[in-house]
């Protein structure tokens, strides 16, 4: 599936300049085609808002590339590869999952075509010895950090169990969580385990988790799955503390089992509680493309195409992969998730942050 955006633009002339050309690819369609059309929804801001305020320098305005590689690393090197050779695109962004991220790196960097991604928690995603990737996000040591300051601040807990999914992202997350609670005060970790991304019934894993009691549960499963998770725990009476990611962060959730999410502490690079300068213009620019309230997911599609407008930009018409690498290394701009600032991994290294789900609503913790 091949989809160009670009952003409101007045009568074309010939003489106008080709346009600047971002190609973003996602699992439209498959287990991450919810998160994935959110990231979407607000790269599409971004792009409106670059194209309205003039485009990206020399007259260009900012187009997207769209398509789906279905969440399957050898679909995204292919779409990776029409990006660079058919598309002439000047910036990638391949994500969802990380695995599909890291597949493209090596074409990414033979081509010397910049990488950027908006949505790659694994560590792994910067440990592919590619000076052409950037991760605009947060990561998953930093998002462990932050959510094992709230577990080891739970009364009582002296025992967590953990469930994730079995991929790079989940072994990630759990590595990375079991890490910061190596800390004194931490409660101890008595089980992790891993589901397969088709999975729908959690029951077996749920009554091994039951069996050895523990105080509290982190469980990170796919937007798809988190209503079925909640479900079966309550028919197994199986009620402990729970913590989660963003994949918690969703008013569908609520709307389906919102009861069930009562007291959750889950991690999110983003939320609309956030009230400074850049969520501010974030929000608006969405909801006048959208007509709704953005989520975490579209907060990282922003954030990603704000951060390919403006080294496109920094790296003027014309330029080759090395000069917008050059100009993505020396970025630093304020994102709705805190600064964009790369170190020499092409790691931003942005915040992660924790909300909790009481009286029927998000509210940010930390």
């Amino acid at each position: 599936m091949l989809l160009m955006v670009a952003g409101p633009a007045g009568v074309g002339r010939a003489a106008d300049p080709a346009p600047a050309k971002l190609g973003i690819g996602l699992g439209l369609t498959g287990p991450l085609a919810f998160l994935s059309q959110e990231y979407l929804k607000g790269m599409r801001a971004a792009v409106d808002v670059v194209n309205r305020e003039g485009g990206v320098g020399g007259g260009r305005k900012l187009e997207l590339v769209v398509r789906d590689h279905k969440g399957i690393p050898s679909e995204a090197v292919a779409v990776a590869k029409r990006f660079i050779e058919a598309d002439r695109v000047d910036i990638v962004d391949i994500d969802l999952p990380s695995t599909v991220n890291i597949a493209v790196q090596g074409v990414t960097k033979q081509a010397k075509i910049p990488q950027i991604s908006g949505y790659g928690f694994a560590m792994s995603v910067v440990e592919q010895d590619n000076p052409y990737h950037f991760r605009v996000c947060t990561n998953a040591s930093l998002i462990a950090t932050v959510l094992a300051d709230s577990i080891r601040a739970t009364p009582n807990n002296r025992a967590i169990a953990m469930l994730a999914p079995n991929d790079d992202y989940g072994r990630g997350a759990i590595k990375a969580l079991t890490d910061a609670l190596a800390a004194p005060g931490s409660p101890k970790v008595v089980f992790s385990d891993y589901y397969e991304r088709e999975q729908t019934d959690f029951t077996a894993v749920l009554l091994k988790m039951k069996s050895l009691n523990p105080d509290s549960l982190y469980i990170d499963v796919r937007w798809s799955a988190n209503v079925t998770v909640l479900k079966q725990m309550a028919e197994l009476g199986f009620k402990k503390q729970l913590f989660g990611s963003v994949n918690f962060y969703n008013t569908k959730l609520v709307e389906r089992a919102g009861p069930l999410l009562e007291g959750a502490y889950m991690s999110v690079a983003w939320a609309p509680v956030f009230q400074d300068a850049a969520s501010k213009r974030f929000i608006e620019a969405y909801q006048r493309l959208h007509n709704e309230t953005p989520n975490d997911s579209a907060s990282l599609g922003w954030t990603a195409g704000m951060v390919a407008a403006t080294a496109l930009r920094t790296a003027g018409p014309g330029a080759d992969g090395d000069a917008i690498r050059a100009a993505l290394a020396k970025l630093e701009w304020q994102a709705p998730q805190g600064l964009i600032k790369f170190d020499e991994r092409g790691d931003a290294r942005v915040p992660a942050h924790v909300l909790q789900f009481k009286d029927g609503a998000y509210r940010l913790v930390k």
